[in-house]
């Protein structure tokens, strides 16, 4: 019974049947006192998980962005550079100069700029593709390069004027074959704890759920069903070595060291740093792709 019900006051103490049900009304406040927090707990989960994804997924949209912008500045630089496929990357990189740059001074310009070349020039992390024109339009109209005797390159000047008759071999006409069209497939960084590892499994296929889940499956498997380009060395090659593996299981060889060799090469790559740029090389990365066309302002060089 509560204080007020055990005062002589006769105001207070006019009916015994109130008291008792303010007395019962306190006990179910006390039971259901941390209900609350439980139900809190149950959903910490959950929403700790939608928060940190939608971080991750805003992160993927500034880097789409930005891969978009640096596949253009690509292509306009190797349109101004005979479709040097070095000039391509390096304009890539230098696009990708503000994702890596960390202060708004000197220094950190120049760190992003080294990290972006690094990205660019490196072929695990990114892919560039000349879609158009492809090589078959130097049989068509290519022609000697007047200052490299080792090259053909594509004549692009008074293009109206010049036929417009399809080549055999490219089934191009010339004024189609001075159009640049690239594909750059980026390796993205995913970087937001928890949120990382959980997309870039849903990516890979339902076997790296199954990795994230701490491979509680009956049939659990140490890479990923459906991997890419973008997915670790184990992830890639290590379906294909398994089965290898079972096939020389029958003759009595034992792979078991190549595997373990690529497990450590996996992961040498994935904490790799680059020295004095604090910049981890590997991660966890999904491809974005980006595609971008300009009309070509010097002629196309093709070696021969």
């Amino acid at each position: 019974m509560s204080e007020v019900c055990k005062r002589s006051n006769g105001l207070l103490m006019t009916n015994m049947a109130t008291c008792t049900q303010q007395s019962e009304s306190t006990n179910r406040f006390f039971k259901q006192s941390g209900q609350s927090m439980v139900e809190y707990l149950i959903i910490l989960p959950t929403l700790l998980m939608l928060t940190l994804g939608a971080i991750q997924f805003g992160l993927l949209y500034q880097i789409k962005s930005q891969v978009n912008y640096a596949a253009f500045a690509a292509a306009r630089q190797g349109a101004l550079s005979n479709g040097s496929a070095t000039s391509i990357k390096d304009a890539f990189g230098a696009a990708m100069t503000p994702l890596f740059t960390n202060q708004p001074n000197f220094s950190g310009i120049m760190r992003g700029r080294a990290i972006g070349a690094i990205e660019a020039f490196n072929p695990l992390v990114t892919k560039i593709e000349r879609i158009s024109p492809p090589d078959t339009v130097k049989n068509d109209f290519g022609i000697q390069n007047p200052s490299d005797a080792n090259s053909w390159i594509v004549p692009n000047d008074n293009l109206q004027y010049r036929p417009t008759t399809l080549g055999s071999s490219s089934s191009l006409n010339i004024q189609d074959a001075n159009i640049l069209k690239i594909r750059v497939t980026y390796c993205a960084k995913l970087i937001v704890p928890l949120a990382n590892v959980a997309i870039y499994s849903l990516v890979n296929g339902i076997q790296g759920a199954k990795n994230l889940t701490g491979e509680f499956f009956s049939t659990p498997q140490n890479f990923a069903t459906t991997p890419n380009s973008c997915s670790t060395l184990q992830d890639q090659y290590g379906a294909t070595l398994d089965k290898v593996s079972d096939a020389a299981g029958v003759v009595g060889l034992d792979l078991g060291p190549i595997q373990s060799l690529l497990s450590t090469v996996s992961g040498a790559l994935q904490n790799a740093t680059v020295p004095g740029l604090n910049w981890v090389i590997g991660g966890y990365r999904i491809p974005v792709t980006s595609e971008a066309v300009v009309r070509m302002q010097t002629p196309m060089k093709f070696p021969k």
